[in-house]
């Protein structure tokens, strides 16, 4: 059984939430994936990745401050919220990538604290047989950074965790229905199988921390930082105000205004 209380989030390091979007709004979602990759293969940072859509374009920016989804993200981190990064992880029809196991913290070097989560929205209905991600419940206790090691051929990732056969066996598969979405710590150990479907399995990752713990270091951070709700604490004089009542234009991309 998949958690669904934000109240044990804390002790097994992730909330399943089931359709959080309306159909519509997932048609939509799906549209904008495919527009994305009908017009180039230059969207694609590398095979299968679409990365920081929300640094350039508002559609994909409004997603990742959608009220609900926002509600979301504040039962599990609370009130004051920052987002940090986004991609889309693509595995088409027999798609032979892994992403081995492995912590999203190792790879956000400017990102300080705990208090930071990963949001997985499937674009497509996701299960075991098209690659579902797989999470080790529990696995984020006591917050430590694992040894990376080479991952080997067929990988989404150069580097991975090893993990224990006893660990391996408590693995769960997070199969969700496309408008629904996870949130797991950013220490907890994930991974993904290779594609074994005649359908694509595509999720959109969104990455938030809460400022009343944690915080990114501006100067090191590749894209601006944006406050979505909340306050944005004693170190966000340099995150850009993205709340409810602002309304974004591109310009938004090309500046670091002060937070209040």
């Amino acid at each position: 059984m998949l958690n669904t209380d934000p109240a044990h989030y804390d002790k097994v390091g992730y909330c399943f939430f089931p359709e959080i979007l309306e159909q519509a709004e997932t048609t939509a979602l799906r549209h904008l994936l495919d527009e994305a990759l009908s017009d180039s293969t230059d969207n694609l940072d590398r095979p299968g990745y679409v990365g920081e859509p929300h640094s350039h374009n508002l559609h994909w920016l409004e997603i990742c401050r959608h009220p609900r989804i926002l509600d979301a993200v504040e039962a599990i981190l609370g009130p004051n919220l920052i987002l940090v990064y986004s991609s889309v992880f693509i595995k088409r029809p027999h798609d032979p990538t892994q992403v081995a196991w492995h912590q999203d913290n190792t790879y956000w070097p400017s990102v300080h604290g705990t208090d930071v989560a990963t949001l997985w929205l499937a674009v497509d209905d996701a299960d075991a047989e098209n690659a579902a991600m797989q999470i080790i419940p529990a696995s984020q206790s006591g917050h430590t950074e694992m040894e990376m090691i080479p991952s080997g051929d067929h990988q989404a990732l150069h580097s991975k965790v090893a993990v224990t056969p006893e660990q391996e066996a408590s693995a769960i598969s997070l199969a969700m229905r496309a408008g629904s979405l996870s949130i797991h710590d950013s220490y907890i150990l994930h991974s993904s199988a290779a594609n074994q479907s005649e359908r694509r399995r595509a999720g959109y990752t969104i990455r938030y921390c809460s400022t009343d713990t944690a915080w990114v270091d501006t100067d090191e951070h590749p894209i601006p930082v944006f406050l979505v709700r909340g306050e944005a604490g004693s170190r966000g004089a340099d995150y850009v105000d993205l709340r409810s009542e602002v309304k974004p234009t591109p310009a938004i991309f090309s500046k670091r205004p002060s937070a209040p």
